[in-house]
């Protein structure tokens, strides 16, 4: 990998954005957990649930391998 997507944070824990790909990445998973949120949140609520936590690993875990390590 080049350029590292996500970097740890000055302050605090955790990952932050570094790169466009990294805001263009969690653009695209706040578009689509709220997208999730209208649909599904209302009637299917374990449903909503369900697909939140997949869609937060895969986030976490792409934000993870692109990652400067320490």
């Amino acid at each position: 990998m080049s350029r590292p997507w996500f970097g740890q944070r000055r302050v605090g824990w955790g990952l932050r954005p570094v790169s466009w790909q990294g805001w263009v990445l969690t653009a695209l998973y706040l578009l689509v957990a709220y997208a999730a949120a209208r649909a599904l949140a209302a009637h299917h609520v374990a449903l909503f649930v369900g697909a939140m936590v997949a869609l937060t690993v895969a986030y976490v875990v792409v934000a993870l391998a692109t990652s400067r390590g320490r």
